[in-house]
């Protein structure tokens, strides 16, 4: 076969591969061994589609398929990779962005992938708190494609991390969704992040803070009562912005 024939089988084979990529992959990471499904000489297609800008190399064997984007949550949604939203990111799909945060924290399952996300996070100019776990240690579900921490374990994780604005908006405005007995057993054993304060009792606490401000039995809790110290304060501030923007 001469070269000519055999550069003429070359570009077929590159536009074909570069087509199923799209197919398969646009607007979304994937790995070299990914794209090896599709032909047995991925890593030299890659290579050469690189050049002429049809894909992006990201990280060390990772690449994205380009595609237009008007920001982040289009990212999450076409990107094929597991991970799970968490904490105060997740708290602003639960109670409508109460708080605009520009931070988005995720969790995900595979070191390889979180290096990858963090570099195009970086070239996107995201700022990202990607955690590692071997086995998600959160709760989650699914919402409008994204897998996002459920609203108890998300209250447990925003109360311990001392987001408490987060959690208290999520509290009040999914009031009639949350499960409490979940809640209550998600929450019974965490403390609040450098304190000996259990979680369950802040929320307890949090709770008969907007029965005595509403004038009204919102939560049919016990009251609970905090040590003195800087947690009541904030958390009292936490309540009284939910119950002025409601």
């Amino acid at each position: 076969m001469c070269a000519m024939t055999r550069s003429k089988v070359t570009e077929t084979n590159l536009a074909q591969f570069s087509s199923a990529l799209e197919k398969r992959w646009i607007g979304s990471l994937f790995r070299v061994e990914d794209a090896r499904a599709v032909d047995a000489r991925a890593k030299e297609y890659l290579h050469r589609l690189a050049k002429q800008g049809k894909v992006e190399s990201i990280y060390w064997g990772w690449y994205y398929v380009p595609q237009d984007q008007k920001d982040i949550w289009d990212f999450l949604e076409s990107d094929k990779g597991f991970k799970v939203l968490i904490k105060q990111t997740a708290a602003s799909i639960w109670n409508g962005d109460f708080v605009h945060r520009n931070i988005y924290r995720l969790a995900v399952e595979d070191v390889s992938y979180k290096k990858a996300f963090e570099s195009y996070g970086r070239k996107m100019d995201w700022i990202l708190e990607v955690e590692y776990h071997q086995r998600i240690p959160y709760e989650y579900t699914q919402r409008d494609g994204l897998n996002i921490e459920t609203q108890e374990s998300n209250l447990v994780s925003c109360m311990g991390e001392w987001a408490f604005l987060d959690a208290l908006a999520t509290l009040y405005f999914r009031r009639h969704e949350i499960s409490f007995p979940k809640l209550r057993k998600l929450a019974r054993w965490k403390r609040v992040s450098g304190t000996s304060t259990r979680v369950w009792n802040t929320i307890q606490y949090s709770c008969n803070l907007f029965n005595q401000k509403t004038g009204k039995r919102i939560f049919n809790v016990r009251s609970s009562k905090l040590r003195p110290s800087e947690l009541p304060e904030l958390i009292e501030e936490a309540v009284d912005r939910v119950i002025e923007f409601a």
